[in-house]
């Protein structure tokens, strides 16, 4: 459902921000990168308080929800292990010969995000039958089941981590 290059929704408690490209995953998934403007708002808002929430929905209606901890990483190996020739036209050059877009301009870092917790719904039938139980749920009043829910603890989180960094 997310991946490299998929939009969500990054939220801090301060600000809700608009889609955000996912530049990268670690960890099996579980740690998401993302790029940022070391010279924006969003990264005021990460450093008076670090928890976020980020959320993804597909077309189909299947969605995911991740809560946890997030980092501006400034490092220069770091900025340049991510980096993407895309970000020139994000950022724009401003002629000064520092500050090009380029990996080492100083206004590129990276947001990662340690997952905590993640909550995710996937489709459980195709677009017909959930239509039919939704009208089935409008005349009996019964609930349907078009998604299963399934939540992910911190603690298996933790046990997942755990198991991805054995294997490396």
């Amino acid at each position: 459902m997310y991946g490299p290059s998929r939009k969500g929704t990054f939220t801090t408690f301060l600000n809700p921000l608009p889609a955000i490209l996912i530049s990268d995953q670690e960890t099996g998934g579980i740690d998401l990168i993302f790029h940022t403007n070391t010279e924006s708002g969003k990264t005021d808002d990460i450093e008076s308080d670090p928890q976020i929430n980020i959320s993804f929905i597909n077309s189909s209606g299947e969605w995911a929800s991740i809560s946890g901890t997030s980092s501006i990483i400034t490092d220069r190996s770091v900025v340049e292990k991510y980096y993407s020739s895309a970000l020139k036209a994000w950022l724009g050059d401003l002629g000064d010969g520092k500050h090009d877009g380029g990996p080492m301009d100083p206004r590129i870092g990276v947001i990662k995000v340690e997952g905590k917790t993640a909550t995710y719904a996937f489709v459980r039938k195709n677009a017909v039958s959930r239509a039919a139980e939704l009208a089935q749920g409008v005349v009996s009043g019964k609930a349907p089941e078009i998604n299963k829910l399934r939540e992910l603890s911190e603690q298996e989180i933790e046990t997942w981590r755990s198991s991805k960094k054995m294997v490396q």
